[in-house]
């Protein structure tokens, strides 16, 4: 018996050290709902962040080497105006940043956008959008522009409402000569991405560059016009691989599944609408 308490005592010991160190591995827990995160370190969400905002970020990383875990809380909007410019989380400009973990939901324009300007060389590098839940964007639900990007095993969902196109994922780069753009955007859930007004795209990228895009699922694409759905659209870019996606369109006699230049392989997706594929390289075969 006496064994068996301490063994006991043990364990409620370690199991403290554990909780203390898990809790000493952020450099600050997040817990106000209009927070700039100025100086590199591992952050942490302790409480769901809810606005009801038109204008503003809610998280604003102004750092570079930013790791942000949300530990699966919420930063949530409550406005309803699909006029808004509100976003959930931002990020302008910076590199080696990790955000993950966080369920952004509500009327935000953007849910996670990590932007710069492209007239200039790529500035956002080495950064990762993983394991992150996005719904309710008016617009897009993650947008990432630069270089060595990896947009991996998020769900997006319930995108669109704004009088614009509507994007579930966007990814793309700088526009100037010699910039190279890597992207890997795999392993995603995008569902019900619909403008009212314009073209609906599932997964959206441009200026991509011997990138991947595997293994996403993307169902209930919609625009407002004819040949306005696209499960996947590779507008601008070479020598990149679609493969083991799984799409299904959105309306019957108006969708596309992939759309990607004649250098971009376009092979064993899994593909139910009424073009297939456009343009790409598709001879290896889908089905």
């Amino acid at each position: 018996m006496r064994h068996l308490l301490l063994a006991c005592l043990l364990l409620l010991s370690c199991l403290g050290l554990s909780s203390r160190a898990n809790a000493a591995e952020c450099t600050a827990e997040i817990t106000n709902p209009s927070t700039q995160i100025n100086a590199g370190g591992h952050y942490c969400l302790g409480a769901n962040l809810v606005v009801n905002a038109t204008s503003g970020n809610v998280i604003s990383i102004t750092a570079y080497d930013v790791d942000l875990d949300c530990r699966g809380y919420s930063i949530i909007n409550q406005s309803t105006d699909p006029t808004g410019n509100a976003v959930g989380i931002y990020m302008d400009m910076r590199r080696n940043v990790h955000v993950h973990n966080c369920h952004v939901r509500g009327g935000f324009a953007i849910g996670i956008d990590m932007t710069q300007t492209n007239s200039d060389p790529n500035q956002n590098q080495d950064v990762s959008i993983t394991n992150n839940t996005v719904s309710g964007a008016t617009w897009i639900g993650i947008l990432a522009y630069g270089t060595n990007l990896d947009i991996r095993d998020n769900v997006v969902y319930d995108i669109g409402g704004r009088a614009s196109f509507a994007m579930g994922i966007r990814v793309g780069g700088s526009v100037l000569a010699g910039q190279t753009h890597v992207y890997n955007v795999e392993h995603n859930i995008v569902r019900d991405v619909v403008s009212p007004v314009n073209y609906g795209y599932g997964i959206y990228a441009n200026n991509a560059d011997a990138s991947s895009f595997v293994d996403n699922k993307v169902t209930g694409t919609r625009g407002a016009d004819t040949w306005s759905d696209f499960g996947i659209k590779v507008a601008v870019g070479g020598k990149n691989k679609l493969t083991g996606n799984q799409i299904s369109g959105g309306r019957n006699g108006y969708d596309v599944g992939i759309y990607a230049a004649a250098a971009d392989a376009c092979y064993d997706n899994h593909i139910r609408a009424d073009y297939k594929t456009q343009v790409c390289d598709a001879s290896l075969g889908n089905f």
